[in-house]
């Protein structure tokens, strides 16, 4: 008979997630790990939390990766 929830005792569950993976410096590390370990927070969730401010409400049509051409400029 398959249960759910968490009768380890460990972490409620945060509902349904992605993996994301990335390498970054050691030093970018140290900072990270030392910084979500003050916020009292794990490394993944203090990544996720700077991913989603990133982000923003409206998700990737938010972001300015790349300015506008100059074209009204030129003409």
């Amino acid at each position: 008979m398959a249960t759910s929830g968490n009768r380890g005792g460990g972490q409620r569950s945060k509902g349904d997630r992605r993996f994301v993976g990335s390498r970054v410096p050691v030093d970018v590390y140290d900072r990270l790990a030392q910084t979500a370990k003050a916020e009292n927070l794990t490394v993944s969730e203090f990544v996720a939390a700077l991913i989603g401010e990133k982000l923003g409400p409206e998700g990737p049509n938010s972001l300015r990766l790349q300015g506008e051409l100059p074209i009204g400029r030129i003409a």
